[in-house]
């Protein structure tokens, strides 16, 4: 796994960036090699805050691992978009994957197997590629794997994948939740769909049929495509066009089988019931969920507290007022952590 490794010269921001590509063929059991893409941005060691901190970043469906890292680094306006720039900034690492068949990241060799891309086998691949990225991050910020603390952030799907793999391998001290929710979307269920509400085991079972019923494919086409504007899930709202151009830079193929299952309820719930660990919420004033409605969904969580950002539709990285949700989640981790 070869790294590369690059410093912005001539701009404000001194943090380092690395893109590695990590082998996680050992957590799923197909055919050939699979690898995920991980992008890394680090803050100086002398920057860097106390604990060491990893914020280990899933993206949502239909984005790539690119949403957290928004923009050219040195351009001035549009680096104001990268979260991880930002957190970088505080002192924070931060890492950012391709899930298994979705972006940079491999997909298996035949088409077939993508249906077999659940989500415990995500969890399992991204529980693969975290050990592999912690172990590399500490030994850059020079400081020893096991006091190196992670924190899992996600975004929509991304959000509840980082519970999954929370829940079935514990990694993480702290999660940090942008626009989950294990309610589903029942309003844009279709077909036979509706009879697996709250069916969790059932719904595990036959993912790959319903998959296959809806799409017709394991990884159906990017959010930038025709019919992406009118999708509510990618509305930008007040935001202006630079901000849309972005977000639809970073579009990928959704993978399926793990984006489907947020939209039938109580499919994610399972998971959500198992996390134990303080949690900060975050949601869009105009998203797809109140940020109220979420707590009770992680109910055996130590702390969990609930933000709503305003002025902000699903995508919270690309809000005018994206910096206040960051600012705010570095309040809760610092305290959290200190």
């Amino acid at each position: 796994m070869a790294a590369f490794w690059t410093s912005l010269v001539g701009v404000k921001s001194r943090n380092e960036r690395a893109t590695w590509r990590v082998d996680v063929s050992e957590a799923v059991d197909l055919d050939g090699c699979l690898e995920v893409a991980v992008d890394v941005v680090l803050p100086p060691r002398e920057a860097l805050r106390a604990p060491a901190t990893l914020l280990f970043c899933l993206p949502g469906g239909f984005l790539t691992r690119r949403y957290f890292d928004l923009g050219d680094p040195s351009d001035p306006v549009e680096c104001t978009y990268s979260f991880a720039e930002h957190m970088a900034g505080l002192g924070y690492a931060v890492a950012a994957l391709d899930h298994v068949g979705v972006g940079d990241s491999s997909k298996p060799e035949r088409l077939e197997d993508g249906y077999s891309l659940g989500v415990d086998e995500i969890a399992r691949s991204n529980q693969c590629a975290w050990r592999e990225v912690m172990a590399r991050v500490a030994r850059s910020l020079g400081v020893a794997t096991d006091e190196l603390v992670s924190v899992g952030v996600g975004h929509s799907m991304g959000s509840a994948l980082t519970v999954a793999q929370q829940a079935n391998h514990g990694p993480h001290r702290l999660l940090v939740l942008q626009s989950f929710g294990s309610g589903g979307l029942p309003a844009f269920l279709q077909g036979d769909e509706p009879s697996y509400a709250n069916d969790p085991e059932r719904t595990r079972a036959h993912v790959g049929e319903l998959v296959r019923a809806r799409f017709g494919t394991p990884y159906p086409g990017a959010a930038n495509e025709e019919d992406a504007g009118t999708s509510a899930a990618f509305s930008v709202g007040s935001a202006p066009p630079l901000a849309e151009r972005l977000l639809s830079g970073v579009a990928t193929n959704l993978l399926a089988t793990c984006g489907l299952l947020t939209m039938i309820p109580g499919a994610y719930a399972p998971y959500a019931e198992k996390i134990a660990v303080p949690c900060f919420i975050a949601m869009g004033d105009k998203d797809l969920l109140a940020a109220h409605q979420v707590p009770p969904m992680l109910p055996n969580a130590s702390e969990t507290v609930a933000y709503t950002l305003p002025d902000s539709w699903h995508c919270h990285n690309v809000a005018n007022t994206r910096q206040q949700m960051w600012d705010r989640t570095a309040r809760w981790l610092n305290a959290m952590l200190c």
